[in-house]
Order: structure tokens, then sequence, then C-alpha cells
């Protein structure tokens, strides 16, 4: 089984107090289950806490997932609150990338192949 990669796109010029507790935490418990914790579309200008980016298993990147996964966006699943199914653990066999958050943009282009549960919404 591939090594799992769970990304959070953070588009926000700034990081707060309670986001960096957060990104700290879903981190460490990434790099205890031996998977990976990926901030993307990091603005340049954003300086990260020293916490943060010391924490095992933590990258961040200036690309947004699209860059970084052109040519696996069949590997990538976009969660969506607004689903009308629930994942299901057989997912996990499918995808090797989870992507939270963030404007979803292009990546919702026709070529990506989405979680066939998932609703996704143009916006």
């Amino acid at each position: 089984m591939a090594c799992k990669t769970y990304i959070v796109e953070h588009l926000d010029e700034e990081l707060g107090s309670w986001s960096e507790l957060e990104y700290i935490t879903i981190a460490k418990e990434s790099h205890l289950a031996g998977a990976k914790f990926c901030l993307s579309s990091v603005p340049p200008t954003l300086v990260l806490p020293i916490a943060l980016k010391h924490v095992p298993g933590f990258t961040a990147d200036e690309r947004s997932v699209e860059a970084l996964y052109a040519e696996g966006k069949t590997h990538v699943c976009l969660l969506d609150p607004s689903a009308t199914k629930e994942l299901s653990p057989e997912d996990g066999g499918r995808f090797n990338v989870f992507l939270f958050g963030g404007i979803l943009g292009e990546l919702l282009a026709p070529e990506l192949e989405p979680h066939p549960s998932l609703t996704l919404t143009r916006g």
C-alpha cells in the first residue's frame, strides 16, 4: 500500500495560532500513522512557524494540488462536505491523496477522476 498524503490548500496570507495548532496536530498524527501532511498553495510571503516546519512528515508547497498531481489526478480524492455518500474503507485502497479545503477551481476539471460518491460543485 502506498503512503497516504493528506493535503490542505492554504490560500491565506496569514496563519493564525489556531490553524498552527491544528496543522501541527494533523502533521503529528499523520506521521504516526505512516502518512504525510502537506499544505499546498502556500503564498510565498507566508512565514511558517518553526514548530510546524519541524514536525516530521510535514511539507509546505507553493504549488497547487493541480500542479503537484498533474500526472496523477486519479489518485486524488476531493473531500466535499456536501457529498451525498460517505467515504468507505475501500476508498483507502483507491486513493493515495486526500484533499481538504481550499478553492478547487480548475482541479474540478473533467479529466480529474473524483470519488464516485462525492458530489463536486463548481463555483
